[in-house]
């Protein structure tokens, strides 16, 4: 599947965003990024065995508190 400007534009359309002109090259060049680390991912070997990880928790990707991105506030 060819992933060019008029893709890019009907499919942001087909989710009810709009892109401007001047913007399409930048999100075009991203979705690129993006579908080259999904091509990435898809390689890993993983055994038919392998269970999903279901875990999931806040904590495990907030950052420590007093961290200069977040101010220092919780």
């Amino acid at each position: 599947m060819a992933v060019d400007r008029d893709f890019i534009r009907n499919l942001a359309e087909a989710n009810g965003l709009h892109i401007p002109e001047q913007r399409l090259d930048a999100v075009l060049r991203q979705y690129q990024s993006f579908l080259r680390s999904i091509e990435r991912v898809d390689t890993v070997p993983l055994p038919r065995e392998t269970e999903p990880a279901l875990d999931y928790s806040l904590e495990s990707i907030r950052p420590p508190s007093g961290n200069a991105a977040s101010g220092g506030r919780r």
